[in-house]
């Protein structure tokens, strides 16, 4: 059954882009574990931590992305953060992508939404990587894995992101989602 999981992985792309000791030794740890051998993968598959992301550290997480971005056509402009006591922007080739304000910082606090900068953070961070994919023609986007200190980001098209989930080992809670800004999951699906 592994194998064929790795044959419909391998015929929607997933291993493009890697090495070839990469992509065999990633194709050897999925036939082995199965779905858990995917958070094996350290070419699309990245921590993301939202604490990290909301202090100022999306330029750098787009940067690591570099090596994936470029294979997808994407050329990364300057990239600029710009955090303060009054809010969040990263520019983008000078464009502005505000991530949080004043009013967003107000509500993270333990009577209100406490928690709101961090899922902000990764959600519109995230988005950030898809404009620049889509940009490129790219049909790649960002999912999420987990969240808070637990968070990577895992990038699919939404075939294999759809192909990933519907494994029969496939944890719905612990599978990649797409974020959304709806406090306090923004998007990850969890028991209600």
């Amino acid at each position: 059954m592994n194998e064929s999981f790795v044959q419909q992985l391998n015929e929607l792309g997933y291993f493009r882009g890697m090495t070839p000791e990469d992509a065999g030794a990633l194709r050897e740890e999925i036939v082995k574990l199965g779905w858990l051998g995917l958070f094996s993968d350290a070419y699309r598959l990245r921590a993301a931590d939202a604490e990290d992301l909301a202090e100022g550290g999306i330029g750098q997480f787009i940067a690591e992305l570099e090596p994936f971005l470029t294979a997808e056509g994407v050329t990364l402009p300057e990239i600029e953060d710009n955090a303060s006591i009054d809010g969040y922007v990263v520019n983008v080739g000078g464009i502005a992508h505000p991530i949080y304000d004043a009013a967003d910082l107000e509500l993270d606090a333990p009577e209100g939404k406490a928690g709101i900068i961090w899922g902000l953070s990764m959600t519109r961070g995230f988005a950030v990587v898809d404009e620049l994919l889509t940009a490129a023609g790219s049909e790649e986007r960002v999912y999420a894995v987990n969240g808070g200190n637990d968070l990577f980001a895992y990038i699919l098209t939404p075939e294999l992101q759809r192909v990933i989930m519907e494994h029969p080992d496939a944890s719905r809670s612990d599978g990649p989602y797409k974020p959304t800004e709806e406090y306090p999951w923004f998007g990850q699906p969890h028991l209600s």
